[in-house]
């Protein structure tokens, strides 16, 4: 009986969820920077449109970002990451991978 309630005390907050179209999470770190991290994503006539910010800064103020912007759909998924550093330097790479049968 006591497994019951437990699975049930668990399973009762994921039922009542809704889907997550948007997180964000910030941590503070031991020395007083902070990383925060942003997740949008976006599904709709059989494409998922998805990005995440990662955004790093240090306790002085430096901040660093990496910009991930996936789109996925039947066969093909593109990605592409850009970088960019605390000076303004800045990399972006692509991808694209297609699925043929």
């Amino acid at each position: 009986m006591k497994t019951l309630k437990l699975v049930a005390a668990l399973m009762l907050p994921l039922a009542l969820a809704l889907p997550a179209a948007a997180q964000s999470v910030t941590v503070t770190t031991g020395n007083g920077g902070t990383v925060q991290r942003d997740r949008s994503c976006d599904r709709a006539n059989g494409t998922a449109n998805c990005s995440v910010v990662s955004t790093a800064t240090t306790a002085s103020g430096q901040s660093a970002t990496k910009t991930r912007d996936r789109t996925t759909q039947a066969g093909s998924s593109s990605t592409t990451v850009t970088r960019s550093g605390p000076s303004g330097e800045s990399a972006t790479r692509s991808r694209l991978v297609t699925v043929t049968r």
